[in-house]
């Protein structure tokens, strides 16, 4: 390293490291979550955009979307989350 970023270094003892890799993903993990869709009741119900929760199934990898007291996925029917 050059002899002013030494110097530049040392004025700044609690100067602040940024790490590239806190914003990239580990490469075990998998980005890709799938949309599964809108549950029947909600469809029924006219599919209000403002009033739908999403849920997440773990069987599925997915978000589907339904009334907040609905726990059934759309796709396979799970109710554990």
């Amino acid at each position: 390293m050059s002899e002013s970023g030494d110097k530049q270094r040392s004025k700044n003892k609690h100067s602040v490291i940024k790490f590239p890799q806190s914003r990239t993903q580990p490469k075990t993990s998998k980005p890709e979550t799938r949309d599964l869709g809108i549950s029947k009741l909600a469809q029924q119900l006219g599919g209000n955009q403002a009033n739908l929760k999403g849920h997440w199934c773990s069987q599925c990898k997915g978000i589907w979307y339904g009334c907040s007291g609905e726990c059934e996925c759309p796709v396979r029917g799970n109710r554990h989350g």
